[in-house]
């Protein structure tokens, strides 16, 4: 009871810890905390959260790597390593207090980091601050709680099919004083058979929602937290504060609601704080002279435990307040891929962001410019069910142009796509030009002329397509039918072109 009201009185001294792992290679320094009970479970035998599982990876550095094989201590050795790097080197042997969890694990990870897009990865930016730490850096998927670990040997077995190089980085924010803290990354190939997370893109946190995160605490194979909370919004900052329980390696974690939806990245506690029982410092255990054992740091937020907004609590930086556009290509990327792979399933999901049918990235930022609208991609991979879902957006423009400046209605004409034609004519309210030109001058009926479909030549001229309009080589669309011997086609438009 003394200690509760000490604690109370304190209120403003409230704990918070971190260090690096015992081989001192980890990037993972920001400050951590573990608030209140240890609620961590292994990731792998939560089955309802097994797809936010698969797309969540362990960052480990490139020495530790050979072939399939990874480099790894215990959890055990890291911390008695730790121990005795800080100066604590009691003459008798090391113990473990009780609640000292995965002792026996692998613990071989630096930082977490989870996808978002099949090729892009967001982690914390304290784990990545140059393009150095990409090229010495290999992020491996499934390592769970079954991973085949040699404790003997101190190796882990990752087929190289599931070892992830970086290749760019796309944006990364470091900045102290205004919260800042994440990478997105591009990695070497797409991640196949994994569904990235959904995402945010807008609305707000409220005190109490729900959240759940995966990581790698102290490089152990993934762990779950299911049952933490927001502790206090922060509305208006870059980050929110929860209680949930995590270490070094936890860093770039996905924190996720309660439908799987991530609501930002776990970066770090407050600073120049320390544990009940444990030391100033930044170490996630410390050594307890009582017991003469190793003890896990918990730490207590009484605002929180009143119903307050918590002063202090694990940080999380917003996943709205990284790089927004960065957000929307990876939307942009998931459609993408589903319509190259006609993956229905993935179509439906992210098409969920019914928005990003009239985006126009290009429009927004310059680097996005040769980007084909999705549309367009649906269109050229002759994904009609696809088209025609797309063609329902509200505000579409129904004449844009692929990266090659093709109108879209030339593309289905292009590919015998009369249907789509059809839908795009009606759903556009008469605003689908029939005679809109490429940067050839040619029309969609000059398309038509090639492929001599007459189904959608009579389509076309059944809407006011123009026959006597020649392109940048003076052709009409009938000399083109004629030079690719579409005879049915020439005598159309013969036709067309005499109609007054």
């Amino acid at each position: 009871m003394k200690r509760l009201i000490l604690t109370f009185l304190t209120l403003p001294l409230v704990f918070s810890a971190f260090s690096q792992p015992w081989y001192s290679l980890d990037t993972d320094s920001a400050k951590r905390a573990s608030w209140g009970p240890d609620k961590r479970a292994e990731a792998k035998a939560k089955l309802e959260y097994l797809d936010y599982t698969r797309a969540t990876a362990t960052s480990v550095k490139l020495w530790q790597v050979k072939g399939d094989q990874i480099y790894s201590p215990t959890l055990r050795e890291n911390l008695v390593y730790s121990m005795k790097s800080r100066g604590i080197d009691p003459t008798n042997q090391y113990n473990f207090d009780e609640n000292v969890r995965y002792l026996d694990q692998p613990s071989c990870g630096s930082c977490t980091g989870f996808l978002i897009a099949p090729d892009i990865l967001v982690t914390a930016g304290h784990c990545f601050h140059s393009p150095g730490d990409l090229d010495s850096t290999v992020w491996l998927f499934d390592y769970t709680s079954d991973i085949a670990f040699n404790a003997s040997s101190h190796k882990i077995t990752v087929p190289q099919s599931k070892q992830y190089r970086c290749v760019e980085m796309l944006d990364h924010a470091l900045i102290g004083s205004q919260g800042w803290d994440y990478s997105i990354i591009r990695l070497d190939r797409k991640v196949e058979g994994r569904k990235p997370y959904k995402f945010r893109t807008g609305g707000k946190n409220e005190l109490n929602q729900f959240i759940a995160m995966i990581g790698s605490p102290r490089g152990l194979p993934l762990k779950l937290v299911d049952s933490a909370r927001i502790t206090n919004p922060n509305e208006g900052k870059t980050f929110f504060l929860t209680n949930l329980t995590a270490f070094h390696g936890n860093s770039g974690g996905p924190v996720f609601n309660s439908n799987g939806w991530i609501e930002g990245i776990l970066v770090r506690a407050p600073t120049g704080l320390a544990a009940l029982g444990g030391d100033e410092g930044d170490y996630d255990y410390h050594y307890d002279e009582a017991c003469q054992c190793i003890k896990q740091d918990v730490y207590y937020d009484l605002y929180s435990i009143f119903g307050l907004n918590a002063q202090n609590g694990t940080e999380v930086q917003r996943l709205t307040k990284t790089n927004y556009d960065l957000l929307l290509y990876a939307v942009y990327r998931n459609l993408e891929y589903a319509i190259k792979d006609n993956d229905v399933a993935a179509f439906e999901d992210w098409g969920l962001y019914s928005w990003i049918w009239t985006l126009d990235l290009g429009a927004r930022d310059e680097k996005y410019k040769t980007l084909d609208p999705l549309l367009a991609i649906a269109i050229k991979n002759y994904r009609a069910e696809f088209v025609s879902t797309i063609l329902d957006a509200e505000n579409l423009d129904f004449n844009m142009k692929d990266n090659n400046g093709v109108p879209v209605l030339s593309l289905m004409v292009q590919n015998g796509m009369a249907d789509a034609i059809t839908k795009a004519n009606s759903k556009s309210n008469g605003a689908l030009d029939f005679n809109k030109v490429d940067g050839h001058n040619e029309t969609p009926l000059m398309f038509a002329a090639r492929t001599g479909n007459m189904q959608i030549i009579e389509l076309l001229l059944s809407n006011g397509a123009n026959a006597k309009m020649k392109n940048a080589d003076g052709k009409t669309a009938r000399s083109i039918a004629k030079d690719y011997k579409m005879k049915d086609a020439v005598k159309r438009l013969k036709k067309a072109e005499k109609a007054k």
